[in-house]
């Protein structure tokens, strides 16, 4: 006998569900208890579950809580006996609110007087979102639009051998909805709440953005984590990348938020890890709604939200057994909308953009797109960094998922060779922070160009690139003898990072555990930014020549004067000054 304890009420974003059993008298640690969707008509049909405790085998009664997000159909639930290889079914069905809003979460626009709330129901009715200065008094009203996509929109298996894992475990991702927040005023707290039809989420709040200020009085605070993930791991397949460790991450971000006020979240690639498993998606918004909703969250695209297309120029060197199998970036550009692009573009896989916000100006590059001289991205990337105000955004910090500089270090990869193309850019424009993910370490190079030291943090002469990928996932190795003289700091602990912004004079970067220890930190100074080294030699040799130039004439002339005065005493008086015999 299977029986199921329903929350109270329709599940609404995401709930606990108890599901006990009795009476199975050949139970075994393979037995599992499944929650499924009988009513969907792609996927396969489970869409979580968990074996049951070691406790329960002798005495065949048990039970199991599943953390079960709302995906818009009801969910029921079975028990599959693996020695006798029978499943017993639960009369029981949890219904879920198919109208209710979730999946929160809060963008910039290219306009700092904006603020982009997007969420997802199941209903296609006008998305609008109330909001204002009194939790209990939402008097403005803002509307927008909302979109789809579906299944027929999944590369498949045309360029990918996992492909089908994208069609078998597609899940209609509802409605998501779009609304744009206007004519905000500067660094003030608004409370809103998003929904259609009636039915509203809970409130949420969020501090807009500083229009006006002085460069050498304003503080920016970012958080930065990229390769976490969700923590939901229930379904215990091989297929999936889920992390258990991502939810330390995340509450120790939460905890941050709770003590300090943050401009914005960049999140740097490897979202969901998803890979062609729609659902993840439900369960990653629903785990990071509560962060979300009160940080603008931006984004850049990983590997595992792109994968392969047909036109995906990675194909040459990216095997794509493990990358997005499938989803070739379209639940990535569906659900998110960044500065200076458009869904369309999103569609297109222009998944570049860059923002100017106070004292920095932010450049998110498409790692999973081409970028090296000649594409588009590059010549978006040149004109883009040559129009930098330095004297509003002080600070130029480029962010992108798959590293520039990663050790063990790999030297014939064909992104690398993109990346040395748009390193002279970052180079001559003064990019004082690289920050990277995708290999699941920290790792925090030396100020640096070309592979080579330049400077310190004190006397920069190059961009500090920092890989950050230790958000959740499984740690990759670090291999013995690394150059420490390149390569500053190693940690294989997970984590998230904390970068401080004051006014036109420093730039602190702290690496923060799980626990809030801070593991790392660097601070770079910009007033004391030095050119390369290279290039200040060019410039002492180019002086030294010059001062030879001058030189060598003088000692010829002066030589020649000497010899002149010694074979004719006569010319002694014509360089004689002062007093005289005619005086």
């Amino acid at each position: 006998m299977i029986e199921v304890m329903s929350p109270s009420g329709n599940i609404t974003n995401i709930a606990n569900v108890t599901v006990s059993w009795s009476g199975i008298l050949q139970a075994s640690k393979q037995d599992r208890v499944i929650a499924y969707l009988p009513d969907a008509p792609q996927m396969e049909k489970w869409i979580t579950f968990k074996s049951i405790p070691e406790g329960s085998i002798t005495t065949g009664t048990g039970s199991v809580i599943l953390a079960l997000p709302n995906v818009r159909l009801p969910y029921h639930f079975q028990y599959y006996n693996q020695l006798t290889n029978t499943t017993f079914e639960s009369e029981d069905v949890v219904e879920v609110d198919v109208d209710y809003p979730t999946q929160g979460h809060i963008a910039y626009t290219s306009n700092l007087k904006e603020m982009r709330v997007m969420w997802v129901s199941g209903t296609r009715n006008v998305p609008t979102v109330m909001y204002g200065f009194d939790p209990s008094s939402l008097t403005s009203e803002a509307t927008g639009t909302s979109w789809t996509y579906n299944v027929t929109d999944m590369c498949g298996k045309k360029v990918n051998p996992d492909g089908d894992i994208s069609i078998n475990y597609f899940l209609d991702p509802g409605w998501i909805h779009s609304v744009i927040l206007p004519n905000l005023l500067s660094n003030t707290t608004y409370y809103y709440k998003f929904g259609t039809s009636g039915k509203w989420s809970e409130t949420f709040s969020f501090v807009s953005a500083q229009q006006n200020f002085e460069v050498e009085k304003t503080t920016t605070r970012l958080m930065v984590v990229a390769d976490a993930g969700t923590s939901n791991c229930e379904w215990e397949l091989s297929i999936n990348m889920c992390s258990n460790y991502s939810r330390h991450t995340y509450a120790a971000m939460k905890r941050e938020l709770e003590r300090q006020k943050y401009d914005m979240l960049l999140y740097n690639g490897d979202l969901s890890y998803a890979s062609g498993i729609a659902h993840t998606w439900e369960y990653y918004f629903a785990e990071m709604e509560s962060i979300t909703t009160q940080v603008p969250y931006m984004v850049s695209v990983g590997n595992h939200e792109a994968g392969w297309s047909e036109e995906d120029w990675t194909k040459s060197w990216n095997s794509g057994t493990r990358q997005a199998r499938g989803e070739c970036g379209v639940p990535y550009s569906n659900r998110h909308i960044m500065p200076n692009t458009t869904l369309e573009q999103s569609r297109d896989r222009v998944w570049w953009w860059s923002m100017d916000y106070p004292l920095v100006h932010i450049v998110a590059i498409s790692t999973e797109s081409a970028f090296g001289k000649g594409s588009k991205q590059y010549e978006w990337l040149k004109s883009d960094l040559a129009n930098v105000n330095r004297s509003k955004t002080p600070w130029i910090i480029i962010m992108g998922h798959r590293p520039m500089y990663f050790f063990p270090e790999v030297t014939n990869n064909e992104w690398l060779d993109h990346f040395r193309e748009i390193e002279p850019l970052m180079n001559k424009y003064e990019v004082n922070l690289a920050l990277w993910g995708h290999n699941h370490v920290y790792q925090r190079m030396c100020p640096s160009y070309q592979r080579q030291c330049r400077g310190n943090s004190t006397h920069p002469g190059g961009t500090v690139h920092i890989l950050a990928g230790n958000g959740g996932q499984a740690n990759d190795p670090l291999p013995n003898d690394p150059d420490r003289t390149f390569f500053e700091y190693l940690s294989m602990r997970w984590g998230y990072l904390r970068i401080e912004i004051q006014g036109n004079s420093t730039l602190q970067v702290e690496f923060l555990t799980p626990d809030d220890v801070i593991q790392d930190t660097v601070v770079l100074y910009k007033s004391r930014f030095t050119a390369p080294a290279d290039e200040l030699n060019a410039d002492h040799n180019l002086v030294y020549l010059s001062f030879l130039t001058l030189l060598v004439p003088m000692a010829f002339l002066s030589v020649l004067l000497y010899w002149k005065i010694k074979k004719n005493p006569s010319w002694k008086k014509k360089f004689t000054f002062g007093n005289s015999d005619d005086d």
